[in-house]
């Protein structure tokens, strides 16, 4: 049904099922307390048939020594929720394994999971990659599994049929050893003239979802800023579609933001202004108020690969409330004159940026990267959260070069120094976890470099990797943009990920 899942899968293609490790399904015997614990709050197979969602997910070993894996599939809804367990052995530090629910025989089809990942003997992310359809009617994006959840959880940009598009939000318990949890969902209209709570019990590591669409209390054509409240840690999905009724349906996935990452400054490796093409087009960004009195957000824009910054001051921002920017219009101010093509007080000239985002007080920053046809149509669309907390090291854990034949997956990634850096790169194989290359990359302050993997010698076509960035002690922020050109909205957009972002949320026994 695609009001409840309206939200997530990734071809076969994409994640093909090869990794580093060997994997078994048995029941869950929760072995000793875990060296990390990541969830997934949205993962299915064939959800709606058989040409339905799908949702692969890759596991990268972020620390220095080996890693032992058990994957817990948990049913949405209540009552007895573990479906079953995989294991994985042997993964060896920055490689990666890939699970792919279409490929595995003894989980049950057209079903919709919340997945728990217990890793042992160090510490691992996980991406989601999330597709459904083939052709032009394939939409796509992909979400960052979390280590730490939050009871106070931020979400920039919800919507309810606002120009054709719609907001599902999925919602994780991230805790495993206490009672249910009840989350409240405070929504304010970006004007702040419309507002409304709607609350829902989760048990004990599980998932549910708040459909706009079918909520009373919200309007149609509105944008929300969503803040999320819940008596016990929860992990959050957006998956923003634009689906019913259309030739071309397109998707685009953002993880909320946690309280605890919100930072006066934000930085994003990707901007883009009137530049055509899968994975570009317009990049809406939208800054949500994480702080308790009003701020006026600034963003500073350097063109990609380096140049003169422009900064451009937004609108002042009640606590809780979002404000867009559009680089389409003056001052990002849909109310004011379209820009033109060259650059002008308040305007952008046509271009692709990095930006940061910077306030007085905390705030989370959505990016929305939308290609449309001169008529409007939304052809591919991707988002992706900046990042309040850039580390010295950063791990993407499902890198591709042409995977599938030269229209196939191909995943350039962009890395953003906020000071200048010399940044290491290292390529895992995934079919052995053999280190095949490495590259130094130099960047100015405050600027960003696109690496694209068909002009990394050394690297094989029709092959996946798991890359390592090392900033050599300087914080660093990066994203990967997985590209798709056979049709439809062949385009993923995921961050890159911090070494480790919290303990286990899985107490220890006493």
């Amino acid at each position: 049904m695609r009001v409840v899942f309206a939200v997530a899968l990734v071809l076969a293609l994409v994640c093909n099922g090869r990794g580093v490790a060997a994997g078994s399904a048995t029941a869950c015997v929760r072995p000793p307390f875990p060296d990390a614990l990541v969830h997934l709050p949205n993962v299915t197979k064939t959800l709606g048939g058989p040409n339905g969602w799908t949702t692969p997910f890759i596991v990268q070993n972020v620390g220095t020594q080996s890693v032992d894996l058990e994957l817990e599939f948990l049913a949405f809804g209540s009552g007895d929720a573990s479906i079953i367990c995989r294991r994985v052995t042997g993964i060896m530090p920055g490689t990666s394994f890939a699970d792919v629910p279409s490929n595995d025989a003894d989980l049950p089809g057209n079903m919709q999971f919340g997945v728990l990942v217990r890793a042992f003997g160090s510490h691992v992310v996980a991406v989601v990659n999330q597709q459904a359809g083939a052709g032009t009617a394939q939409e796509a994006d992909a979400y960052d599994g979390v280590s730490a959840g939050s009871t106070q959880v931020f979400l920039p940009n919800v919507v309810r049929r606002f120009y054709g598009f719609h907001s599902p939000l999925v919602i994780q318990s991230i805790t495993t050893s206490m009672g249910p949890t009840t989350a409240t969902a405070t929504f304010v209209s970006f004007d702040g003239t419309k507002t409304a709570s709607i609350t829902r019990t989760l048990d004990v590591g599980r998932s549910t979802f708040i459909e706009p669409n079918i909520e009373p209390s919200l309007s149609d054509g509105t944008q929300y800023a969503v803040t999320i409240t819940a008596d016990h840690p929860i992990s959050v999905v957006v998956n923003t579609h634009r689906d019913e009724d259309v030739a071309t349906p397109v998707m685009y996935s953002v993880r909320g933001i946690p309280r605890e990452v919100g930072a006066m400054t934000a930085y994003g490796p990707y901007a883009v202004k009137n530049v055509p093409g899968v994975g570009k087009g317009i990049s809406t960004i939208v800054v949500q108020n994480m702080g308790t009195s009003a701020v006026t957000p600034m963003l500073v824009f350097t063109p990609l690969g380096g140049g003169s910054a422009t900064s451009i001051a937004g609108q002042p921002t009640d606590p809780g409330r979002s404000w867009v920017f559009d680089p389409r219009y003056v001052d990002g101010n849909t109310t004011k004159v379209i820009c033109g093509a060259r650059a002008a007080p308040g305007c952008l000239a046509d271009g692709e940026y990095s930006f940061v985002a910077q306030a007085s007080g905390p705030i989370a920053a959505q990016v929305n990267v939308i290609w449309e046809t001169a008529a409007g149509e939304p052809q591919s669309a991707a988002g992706y959260r900046a990042a309040g907390r850039p580390s010295a090291k950063v791990y993407l854990p499902n890198v591709t070069r042409t995977l599938g034949g030269v229209m196939g997956w191909t995943t350039p990634f962009i890395v953003q120094s906020p000071a200048a850096s010399t940044v290491g790169v290292s390529w895992y194989r995934f079919s052995d976890g053999a280190l095949v290359t490495t590259q130094t990359l130099r960047l100015a302050a405050n600027s960003a470099q696109r690496i694209d993997p068909r002009s990394v010698a050394g690297l094989s076509d029709d092959s996946q990797y798991s890359v390592v960035l090392d900033g050599g002690g300087v914080n660093i922020a990066a994203i990967v943009t997985e590209l798709n050109y056979s049709g439809g909205d062949g385009a993923m957009f995921y961050e890159g990920f911090a070494p480790y972002d919290g303990p286990p949320s899985e107490a220890p026994p006493t």
